[in-house]
């Protein structure tokens, strides 16, 4: 099965997560870059209540995705949400597609968020096989 590992890393935390990820599974790995890069302060002012909202943001380079089978998004989590490029990640599934959600948290938890990413994703048509938390501890 030909699988990608598509992630947005803000502190490096998820991008290390995510080459691990990839290397078990022999996957391509694909990272989402938004045009409007955040930093610290504009992460916590302008990301998190995007994250909330489930607002998604442009990126960089258009990601193709329709030539594999699985797909495992990966990114932090803001405010209890995927950090707005996931939402965009969401946005460019192909229909019908296995998706694996891995969000990375030193301190926080999606749960209260599974629901509505589970939501987005089956809103492309798409099936989610998985879902779950990483915590980073950095």
């Amino acid at each position: 099965m030909k699988t990608a590992v598509v992630y947005f890393s803000q502190g490096g935390a998820t991008r290390s997560f995510a080459r691990a990820e990839a290397n078990a599974r022999g996957a391509d790995l694909l990272e989402a870059v938004p045009v409007k890069k955040y930093n610290p302060l504009t992460a916590f002012t302008r990301g998190c209540p995007a994250a909330i909202r489930q607002k998604s943001v442009p990126l960089q380079k258009n990601l193709n995705l329709s030539e594999y089978e699985r797909i495992v998004l990966m990114a932090p989590v803001w405010a209890g949400f995927p950090a707005p490029p996931f939402n965009t990640m969401v946005n460019l599934l192909p229909s019908g597609k296995e998706v694996e959600v891995l969000l990375v948290s030193a301190s926080g938890s999606s749960d209260k968020s599974h629901d509505k990413v589970r939501a987005l994703i089956r809103s492309k048509g798409c099936k989610v096989v998985a879902q779950r938390d990483i915590r980073s501890h950095q």
